[in-house]
């Protein structure tokens, strides 16, 4: 199922932050929203009727089947909260198994879609800000950095997504930088958090996006290029299905 109004979608982590910027844009786009959420009646009061609400914990394996049953893509956002300390036993749980434990559930419920993952910029690149992360979120980087390659061998059609900086502030206001390189994490790095959403729901069914991994910071001056642009110059990773197709 590829249009929307007929695919369902399932956000993991779209009960807050940029999840939820996501689950309300691809309500918008009327595509159907399916919602992973520890606390069902709050997650239903936050996002309406509108949305499915799936009762699932992140941490517990067994609770996740009932949310990838008859879903057509997976949007995963969620993670350790930003802004307070974790230990790693949390970080690892979330951060890791998490979505480790989402990927299996996906396999035995023979997803055939898309699982789009968010991640950050500065994996593979030293900078202040990482360090001070890693201190307060204990070995983030260390997980999601083995999170990509577990996604990338799973088998599973995949994008992975590393967003700069966020900030609250209103999609288009800047433009945006699409790359596949190894950006810093650094506050010069920034993104909207609705223009992270916009990237999203675009790279979702985006062919170029396939088997891709990229950033997204703002760039200077207004946006004038679409999203049709911008992920039309991706490039898949070595090996994948998708780059075989391209060479062909």
């Amino acid at each position: 199922m590829n249009e929307a109004g007929k695919s369902r979608v399932l956000v993991v982590g779209g009960t807050r932050g940029t999840g939820l910027l996501i689950a309300r844009l691809l309500h918008a786009r009327n595509y159907r929203v399916r919602v992973l959420a520890r606390d069902p009646a709050r997650a239903s009061a936050e996002l309406g009727s509108a949305f499915e609400v799936v009762a699932g914990d992140l941490t517990k394996a067994s609770t996740l089947p009932p949310a990838l049953r008859a879903v057509d893509h997976i949007i995963f956002t969620a993670g350790a909260p930003s802004g307070r300390y974790a230990s790693e036993r949390l970080v690892k749980a979330t951060d890791h198994d998490g979505v480790l434990d989402t990927l299996a559930a996906a396999h035995r419920a023979e997803f055939r879609g898309r699982f789009v993952y968010l991640n950050t910029i500065g994996i593979h690149t030293p900078s202040v800000a990482r360090t001070l992360l890693n201190l307060l979120k204990r070995n983030t980087f260390v997980w999601r950095r083995r999170v990509e390659d577990e996604i990338r061998s799973s088998g599973l059609d995949y994008t992975i997504i590393r967003v700069g900086f966020l900030v609250d502030r209103p999609a288009r206001e800047h433009a945006v930088v699409v790359g596949q390189g190894d950006l810093p994490l650094a506050p010069r790095n920034r993104i909207a958090r609705a223009d992270v959403a916009e990237a999203f729901v675009e790279a979702m069914q985006h062919p170029r996006a396939s088997r891709a991994t990229f950033e997204i910071v703002w760039g200077d001056g207004p946006r004038r290029e679409s999203w049709d642009e911008l992920l039309g110059r991706l490039r898949p990773e070595a090996g994948g299905e998708a780059e075989d197709k391209l060479r062909r």
